[in-house]
């Protein structure tokens, strides 16, 4: 739970109030993505800022 308190410090979800099981997931799923994406570049020697990897939580719609 602090780690997710982290991560989400400073976004729209730091509110428990904006915290809906929707957004959470959606977040969870586009950062996997974001943050794999940028690793497999990486393994194909594209030189990435360490910034990439640093995926934030942003209002996502379905």
């Amino acid at each position: 739970m602090g780690a997710f308190n982290r991560w989400v410090a400073g976004s729209f979800l730091e509110a428990p109030e904006q915290r809906t099981v929707q957004q959470i997931a959606l977040n969870l799923l586009e950062g996997a993505a974001h943050v794999t994406r940028a690793q497999q570049l990486r393994s194909f020697g594209l030189a990435m800022a360490q910034d990439v990897l640093d995926f934030r939580p942003t209002t996502l719609r379905t």
